[in-house]
């Protein structure tokens, strides 16, 4: 949500469009009708969307008017495609390599070499940190499982391309940005704890670990790490139903919440200060087509203090979920939708 604007792909994906976050109209759309194999992924700034085909086309879009501002066609790119915005550059994979392009011209910046060992490695997201440097988690070798898949983090002079470091990491899907100079990412040496990392030009080291107990549930934002897995919970199925907050400066404990009983927490996100996070029903595969209520928690970040309560619509549970998340938060509102993205549904809350 950027600008009082969500925006997502078309039902169709072969293109982007922007719904009005206040309204639920279609504010613009813009669509490649000749594309067989739509859009993989897209990022928002902003000003800019930025979008990459399958058929190794690259699309920069005005995201005020939905206007396209530039496209480029990368050559023996096709097939699963990523990008990342970050500093002004629209960040995306080519063979063997990282490149960036001016997100608002299309103009090519530069381009990074990867290691010989990660010849088609997929750009997860971009951090753009303070001395010229990014941060560019990787997926190697998604497409060539005979050199064996692994994760990577490539630190980049984002001025020329020259990769100042490189090092293994675990789950680069899941890591969030915690500061300035900080990273928070799952530790591969000490699952399930999780890493606060120091990230400059002259590489990343840990500064701490947080006691965290899970991988798939954190969100990071003034000076706080979120988790929401609760380590007594051994049932077949986990439900996230302690929420637990860790400083990001030495990783211990600020403050816990837990859930009442037969209920448990969404993901949640931080901004401004604020943790927000769905609270709901147990839910587990026999409760599809069952209409729930949830609750959207508004607490302090710095202490776990309860600020509002909204009441959600009752929603029906479609096949597979796992339950609602917070999925951003800008502009005054609050999106939320299913974990899994089933189901159709996206809320805008005030």
């Amino acid at each position: 949500m950027v600008h009082g604007l969500y925006v997502r792909q078309t039902g169709s994906l072969s293109g982007v469009t922007a719904v009005n976050v206040r309204t639920g109209k279609e504010y613009w759309r813009y669509e490649r009708p000749d594309s067989e194999t739509g859009v993989d992924t897209f990022d928002v700034s902003e000003r800019t969307v930025v979008a990459a085909f399958g058929d190794g086309r690259f699309v920069g879009v005005d995201l005020r008017t939905g206007k396209p501002l530039w496209h480029v066609d990368i050559q023996h790119a096709k097939g699963y495609r990523t990008t990342a915005l970050a500093g002004g550059q629209a960040l995306t994979e080519a063979p063997g390599a990282v490149r960036a392009f001016a997100e608002r011209d299309g103009r090519s910046l530069w381009t990074a070499k990867t290691p010989k060992s990660c010849p088609d490695g997929l750009v997860i997201t971009a951090y753009a940190l303070p001395g010229h440097l990014s941060v560019v988690p990787l997926v190697c070798n998604v497409t060539s499982p005979n050199r064996g898949m692994y994760n990577l983090l490539l630190g980049i002079d984002n001025r020329t391309g020259k990769v100042l470091w490189q090092q293994h990491t675990a789950a680069p899907r899941l890591m969030v940005r915690g500061g300035e100079h900080t990273l928070v990412i799952p530790d591969p040496d000490h699952p399930p704890a999780i890493q606060l990392l120091d990230a400059n030009r002259q590489g990343a080291t840990v500064r701490a670990l947080t006691a965290a107990d899970a991988w798939d549930a954190v969100a990071a934002g003034g000076g706080i790490v979120m988790s929401a897995i609760d380590p007594g919970d051994r049932s077949e199925e986990d439900h996230d139903t302690l929420l637990r907050a860790y400083g990001t400066r030495d990783g211990h404990l600020a403050w816990q919440l837990r859930a009442p009983t037969g209920q448990e927490y969404g993901f949640p996100e931080i901004a401004d200060g604020r943790v927000y996070v769905v609270r709901q029903p147990f839910l587990t595969g026999k409760d599809t087509g069952r209409r729930i209520r949830a609750d959207l928690l508004v607490l302090d970040s710095g202490t776990g203090r309860l600020l509002h309560t909204l009441r959600l619509p009752a929603m029906t549970v479609p096949d597979e979920s796992r339950g609602l998340d917070v999925r951003d938060i800008g502009d005054g509102a609050v999106s939320i939708g299913w974990r899994d993205d089933e189901g159709g549904v996206l809320m805008a809350a005030d």
